[in-house]
């Protein structure tokens, strides 16, 4: 039987308190927080033995949400790569404003680290593939936005050469094996006009434009800029994953890049 402490982690993991409302104040800064739940499957597994489980993935992972498996990162980059800025973008799920002078991009921020990756591909992953516009000033705040968000994972070229490295998860207690160095960092992408000729529903081909764009318009410009393999600088793209815009609970934002922020990645 489980004790009443074991009880409430099990229960606030599978019921996750949704975040509050919180004022909009520019001073500070709240990374966007997704909806979808952290180790999905193997929350179904655990499930599935209806939390008895005492041994394998399933039980080291019920440990975990215990509190007996402690779960330590050895490599977080310093606080200078992890300080977040506002960027904008104009949303897909709404209609841009044709009006002169209308403010269309809504604000969304990302880490230091995030924008180092993206400089690295800048030949081939450049703002406007984004639709990303730094002029802070040109942008409109939507507490509720946001922004769909591109995960590109890059690790350092001599790693590619280098026998992996046999680690033991700290959740499950499995063994595997992974690349030394590895960054990871999420880019916010909108709404823009260098997105690849899409099949419109007649089967002709035809360039996007900022009014029929289609947030999958823009994901397949992006994988096509940033195939696995690609080499930028020291780096070279390991993997890429993407994330849907959503208008959910209202956030805050910082402001500008921070000045004398690193251009580099952090090393291992």
């Amino acid at each position: 039987m489980f004790s009443v402490i074991e009880l409430i982690v099990i229960v606030l993991f599978i019921f996750p308190q949704r975040k509050k409302n919180i004022d909009y104040d520019r001073n500070k800064k709240y990374m966007p927080q997704r909806r979808k739940q952290r180790f999905g499957r193997l929350h179904q597994t655990l499930k599935a033995t209806n939390y008895s489980a005492t041994s394998g993935a399933a039980g080291e992972f019920l440990n975990y949400l215990k509190g007996i498996n402690k779960l330590l990162v050895a490599r977080k980059p310093g606080s200078s790569y992890l300080r977040i800025f506002n960027v904008g973008v104009i949303p897909f799920g709404e209609e841009p404003d044709s009006t002169s002078g209308a403010k269309n991009p809504l604000e969304a921020n990302m880490t230091v680290q995030a924008d180092n990756i993206k400089a690295l591909f800048s030949s081939v992953a450049s703002d406007a593939l984004f639709g990303i516009e730094r002029i802070v000033a040109n942008c409109t705040i939507d507490e509720r936005f946001y922004a769909a968000q591109c995960r590109i994972s890059v690790v350092p070229n001599t790693s590619l050469t280098t026998t992996k490295e046999t680690k033991t998860s700290q959740i499950t207690k499995n063994l595997y094996k992974r690349y030394i160095g590895v960054r990871t960092g999420s880019i916010p992408y909108g709404r823009t006009t260098t997105a690849s000729a899409a099949v419109t529903e007649g089967g002709v081909p035809t360039t996007p434009t900022i009014a029929t764009e289609t947030e999958e318009d823009s994901r397949k410009s992006i994988s096509n800029a940033l195939r696995k393999g690609t080499v930028g600088g020291q780096y070279t793209v390991l993997s890429l994953s993407f994330i849907p815009e959503e208008f959910v609970d209202s956030r805050s934002f910082s402001k500008g890049k921070p000045s004398g922020a690193p251009t580099d990645i952090p090393s291992s």
